[in-house]
């Protein structure tokens, strides 16, 4: 099964030995695999637009109007769409982010010369304007139609401009019918002509016989095919054939893994040295790869910026891990940038969007049973992501980003957001790094633990947490609120689970069960409000003091509780009590804003009379040697022995769901490299019935836990 690949690692091992051999008597000996990767690396930088008129830019503009058409669904002030379905392949450049200016890449035009029947026409790039639509198509009047049940119209239109120019993306159009459509839940508006109603029913009969919902699939809004190819062929020869040994012998050092380990900066010359400082982002128990003559070399601030466009997708997250393992000269300079939030906030843009919890206002209310039930349980159509593994991957590059001292320092103290545009709970600006990492790693949580349950992931946000806890000053009133409300929830849920569970509490590690989950949870939370609030750092974070004096009587019957004892959870007691003393003593008033005045002008009393009352003030320097008598709290990612088992069908699902999914055809029920989804559903069909789930809706209101 694997003998194509085996050739082909073997050819490329063998034609990269054989370059390093023969450049100094043949100039033309070419490298291979560091042309392939200096092709592929330039595209994805570039990201060169497909040809005018080409078979390439015909789908790029066919995707985008079937994006454009068959969906209510807006862009948000980043330009991109928030439901998963959707998905930007780069997101649009900060010239471009207002959609009221942007105009669409297949611009629709609405001549109303025949006034019974409206004639939409799109503009190909050419002479000529194509109509799609005509008279017999669509019983009655087009412009009576809701936009959101606009669903016929738009795939009879793009069948007839394929037609015109001897395409027919019969994918594509499967892909609009099975995913956006059933989105919008109105397949079959108003009154439809029998050869419409054969049309769908055709392409149903088609989906039900190739297996279509068996795979998770998304329509993939891409600006430069072969960019998103070129990715998806970087990390196949990187990600493939990295066993130590396959079937008990010795296997090859994958040549292009070799050459990406010698990737150089071309702003500082070819002669840049392969070393790892102490400071480096991931450091490696291996040593970097043999030194050439001549080696693989890309701009490197052209590359992060690539990656600052790219890394909200799973394709781009998947390339950026691969160049922070595999590069350790390209891992550093990612290190010592002091504008990591080019890429952290898409990062961070992609986990809230999936945890979105569904809010079904009928179950809002008490039940026959006279229980509260506020969230639906995901099902395989529902999910807020397109996979799971996603959220791993990111997750995966935060520890790593966090694990090194300086990225906790800087996110909190030096690198400011003045606005996050995607955040819809709250108006959110001027808020720090490090705590929009911190709030919507408390909604990851959140989300874990009422609808995923998995133990990764909440060992991975928990680690995320604890490797900046130390470092957490200037806290963000709103996320101040949030770290003492779900630490409240949380806990109110764990009493219940441990009732359930006959008073006893889980043991110690255990995450396999939603009760040890919760308890490590609470536990973490209290250690995060613990590091936040030590001497040096109190008088930075009097919102994290205000919001715990509010919620006083709930922070300490759970800091009084025996399971939350790990630790020494007395010095957040005795803090509520001082700043109790300080209310009641200096305070004039009983308004937020007035015992917050008052808390400011006595901050310095909030400092515990033993222990840390040393003189020194709380600068960053203070902050920062402090860390070290927290104890080792620096948790550090290491990959597995064979992460081919992770890796591989991951990025097989990635390119068979969202990257080829309009473009290429799978025999999806013959797949055996990753899982298919076992309960194929029935399409929605034209029988009166609304199976429709409620719309997701962002609460103002807290997340519940």
């Amino acid at each position: 099964g694997n003998f194509f690949l085996d050739k082909f690692m073997e050819y490329s091992s063998w034609q990269r030995q054989n370059y390093r051999t023969q450049q100094k008597v043949d100039n033309g000996a070419i490298n291979e695999p560091m042309a392939v990767l200096s092709s592929c690396l330039t595209w994805l930088v570039d990201r060169p637009a497909p040809p005018r008129r080409s078979i390439a830019s015909h789908y790029v503009e066919l995707t985008k109007a079937v994006a454009h058409q068959m969906t209510d669904l807006v862009l948000s002030n980043d330009g991109m769409y928030e439901d998963s379905c959707v998905v930007m392949a780069a997101a649009p450049k900060h010239e471009q982010n207002d959609a009221s200016s942007s105009t669409s890449a297949l611009p629709l035009q609405t001549t109303s010369n025949d006034k019974t029947h409206n004639l939409t026409t799109v503009a190909l790039g050419t002479d000529d304007s194509v109509a799609l639509s005509s008279k017999g198509h669509i019983s009655g009047d087009v412009s009576s139609l809701k936009r959101r049940s606009i669903v016929l119209q738009p795939i009879r239109s793009i069948l007839l401009l394929s037609s015109t120019v001897l395409l027919l993306p019969i994918r594509l159009v499967r892909l609009a019918f099975t995913v956006l459509g059933r989105k919008q839940h109105a397949i079959l508006p108003g009154d439809v002509s029998k050869d419409d109603h054969s049309l769908f029913q055709q392409i149903q009969t088609n989906c039900e016989k190739s297996s279509w919902n068996k795979t998770n699939n998304i329509l993939l809004l891409t600006d430069s095919p072969i960019a998103d190819l070129s990715t998806a062929l970087i990390l196949q020869v990187t990600n493939n054939y990295r066993a130590q040994s396959v079937n008990g012998r010795n296997a090859l050092r994958n040549p292009f893994r070799v050459e990406l380990a010698s990737l150089n900066d071309t702003r500082w010359g070819k002669d840049v040295a392969t070393r790892q400082s102490d400071s480096s982002l991931l450091p490696l128990s291996s040593t970097v790869g043999d030194s050439q003559a001549m080696s693989l070399s890309i701009n490197f601030e052209s590359l992060f910026e690539a990656f600052g466009r790219i890394c909200h997708t799973e394709l781009g997250a998947l390339t950026l891990y691969t160049m922070l393992l595999s590069s350790p000269i390209f891992a550093e300079s990612v290190a010592a940038r002091s504008d990591l939030d080019l890429v952290i906030i898409p990062l961070l843009r992609s986990l809230y969007f999936s945890s979105v919890m569904k809010h079904d206002k009928l179950l809002q209310k008490k039940g026959a049973g006279g229980q509260k039930t506020p969230f639906q349980l995901l099902s395989q159509t529902d999910k807020p992501y397109r996979s799971q593994s996603q959220l791993y991957v990111i997750l995966i590059l935060l520890l790593i980003f966090s694990q090194d001292p300086s990225f906790g320092r800087d996110s909190f103290r030096r690198v400011s957001i003045p606005a996050v545009q995607w955040y819809k709970e709250r108006q959110i600006k001027a808020i720090s790094l490090g705590s929009m990492i911190l709030v919507v790693l408390l909604r990851v949580i959140t989300f874990n633990l009422n609808m995923l349950h998995d133990e990764f992931l909440l060992s991975n946000c928990i680690a995320v947490l604890l490797n900046l806890s130390p470092h957490i000053v200037q806290l963000h009133k709103y996320v101040a609120t949030r770290i003492t409300f779900v630490t409240i929830s949380c806990f109110k849920r764990y009493l219940v689970l441990l009732a359930e569970n006959g008073g006893i509490p889980e043991e110690e590690g255990d995450l396999s069960s939603p009760l040890g989950m919760h308890g490590e949870a609470c536990r973490t939370f209290l250690q995060l409000i613990k590091h936040s609030v030590r001497p040096r750092c109190v008088e930075d974070n009097l919102h994290l003091v205000y919001a715990l004096l509010v919620e006083q009587r709930d922070i300490q019957k759970i800091c009084q509780h025996a399971s939350m004892k790990q630790g020494d959870l007395a010095p957040i007691i005795d803090l509520i009590q001082r700043a109790n003393n300080i209310i009641e003593q200096h305070g004039t008033g009983r308004s937020a804003a007035k015992a917050m005045q008052t808390l400011k002008l006595h901050s310095s009393e909030l400092k515990s009379d033993t222990g840390d009352n040393r003189g020194r003030t709380s600068s960053a320097d203070s902050v920062t040697s402090e860390a070290t008598d927290l104890g080792n709290l620096t948790f550090t990612y290491e990959e597995e022995a064979d992460p081919e088992v992770f890796f591989v069908p991951y990025l097989w699902d990635v390119i068979v769901g969202a990257l080829t999914t309009s473009t290429l055809e799978w025999s999806r029920e013959k797949i055996l490299v990753f899982p298919l989804n076992e309960d194929t559903e029935n399409l929605p069909r034209d029988n009166g019935t609304n199976n429709a789930v409620e719309k997701t809706e962002f609460d103002n209101t807290p997340d519940v836990v």
